[in-house]
């Protein structure tokens, strides 16, 4: 799908994309507010430090990430959900943009933490793997992390298992992790990750260069 066609779904979204999955207990976002904070949790202490929120939405992990005493950036493709992001939070910093596009220059900076939840699923395995490798080199700072929650599976068998129960709601055209052929991804690429399987179909990688 092409990035217009993506931006457009979620401009449509942007309304009641807090509703759909706020306190939800069903596939693809169960337990989606646990995730949001186990992110947060597992970025390690944000107060004073410049954080990035890649695939914001309507800014519930930014809004986290503010809590939390961190500086916070966020990036969106959609113009929508960055109205909905900025009416909650008029102090952090928003920018337009696609997360698989070369960032807008004034996200060229280093970050003590790159967190993202809810986007990685829509990019073949070793898209995420390359742009976690970007984004690595070109937007973290010494000794920073990657944080990522999203729909994801302990195991390919976890994942199929579940996908088979979901009929209609479980698209085909979404790349939901598997940690174990993530992980060993990840790891083949010079990475140290860790993984925690959160809900039934949420997961968070903890990710560092080694």
């Amino acid at each position: 799908m092409a990035s217009g066609e993506r931006s457009d779904i979620f401009d449509r979204w942007a309304e009641t994309y807090d509703e759909s999955v706020r306190g939800s207990t069903k596939f693809p976002f169960d337990g989606y507010e646990t995730v949001l904070d186990e992110v947060i949790r597992r970025a390690g202490v944000l107060e004073g430090r410049r954080v990035l929120d890649l695939g914001s939405g309507t800014g519930n992990l930014t809004e986290r990430i503010v809590r939390a005493g961190g500086e916070a950036w966020a990036l969106d493709f959609s113009e929508r959900m960055l109205d909905r992001a900025r009416r909650k939070l008029p102090d952090a910093k928003f920018f337009q943009g696609d997360v698989l596009a070369d960032l807008p220059p004034l996200l060229k900076v280093p970050f003590d933490a790159v967190l993202s939840t809810y986007v990685f699923h829509e990019f073949p395995l070793m898209t995420k793997v390359s742009l976690i490798g970007r984004i690595a080199a070109e937007h973290l700072a010494p000794d920073g992390r990657i944080v990522i929650g999203d729909v994801s599976f302990a195991t390919t068998a976890d994942r199929q298992t579940v996908l088979d129960g979901q009929g209609e709601m479980a698209d085909e055209d979404e790349e939901y992790w598997a940690a174990d052929v993530a992980v060993a991804a990840l790891e083949s690429a010079g990475f140290g990750v860790e993984y925690e399987q959160v809900s039934s179909c949420g997961g968070v990688f903890t990710i560092r260069g080694v």
